[in-house]
């Protein structure tokens, strides 16, 4: 019964998603004068499309977070007992589209996603699309403020699995509070995809890279992939993808999809952009 609902889901957004689709309008340009604020950082892709990080909050992960797997070897690691990471978000600009890969924990919790908009001259309403790597709270919770749908105009893209795990009776339902919230609020916006589907006119393709949620995905925009919580502790895990975080639902499942798109991403000279790597761009062949 769930299924049949997802997909009728999918079939009652892609329409509604196409009826729109004509209505996009350039938003206001982002003010480049503000590229180089503390937490916004710039690149171009391969075919010069703008991307910006734009660091929701600077945090960082306690090496008791990765116990369990090789404890000797982390404490050789991470001799300080932490290791410096972030809460990320980021956004593709384009003259048709104005897309935000997850949206932060929320002004509520310290985020401050919106702020760094509200530098670049970027209005809430101007962003169309919303692609959720997966339902954490830290990568949906500034999709509200104050009870409200903070992205009017957006359309929020996630997996199908995800979508289900997070569904009442799913694998994560435990933990969908806050989902039930957004959902509530965005109900005619979501569209869930299936692996390999290419959003936007093709410029943005789907991966499922399930293991740290069930439906946990990573988006490739030319040359940059956006990676979700593939990595949490960069300066452990790019060397080390055998060590995962105690955020991780399915450890057997979650260290072979990082160790997977780790090489992905060399493999096709990608640049990695992880929700928590303190480095925006990460060239892994460096």
């Amino acid at each position: 019964m769930r299924k049949n609902f997802i997909f009728a889901l999918i079939a009652i957004t892609l329409a509604a998603f196409a009826a729109c689709k004509s209505k996009h309008q350039p938003s206001t340009p982002i003010d480049s004068s503000q590229i180089n604020a503390e937490g916004i950082d710039e690149v171009y892709t391969s075919s010069g499309i703008r991307v910006l990080r734009l660091q929701d909050k600077a945090s960082e992960m306690s090496a008791d977070l990765f116990k369990g797997y090789n404890d000797t070897l982390l404490a050789a690691l991470l001799p300080d007992g932490a290791t410096p990471s972030s809460i990320n978000t980021f956004l593709v600009s384009t003259l048709d589209h104005k897309i935000l890969f997850d949206a932060g924990l929320g002004t509520e919790r310290g985020g401050n996603l919106l702020a760094k908009l509200a530098q670049l001259n970027i209005r809430p309403e101007d962003i169309d699309a919303v692609c959720l790597t997966h339902l954490h709270t830290d990568h949906i919770g500034g999709l509200l403020k104050d009870g409200q749908p903070v992205f009017p105009n957006a359309t929020l893209f996630l997996s199908v699995e995800e979508f289900e795990a997070w569904s009442d009776g799913g694998v994560m339902a435990s933990q969908n509070e806050v989902w039930k919230q957004v959902l509530a609020n965005y109900a005619n916006s979501i569209q869930p995809f299936t692996d390999g589907t290419k959003l936007l006119d093709g410029l943005v393709e789907c991966l499922l890279a399930p293991g740290h949620t069930p439906g946990h995905s990573v988006y490739r925009v030319d040359n940059c992939l956006f990676a979700g919580d593939l990595i949490h502790a960069q300066d452990l895990q790019i060397k080390n993808p055998q060590f995962c975080a105690s955020f991780d639902n399915d450890p057997d499942l979650a260290a072979p999809t990082r160790v997977k798109f780790l090489n992905f991403a060399r493999e096709n000279a990608l640049l990695f952009c992880d929700a928590h790597c303190y480095t925006p761009f990460l060239k892994l062949n460096d």
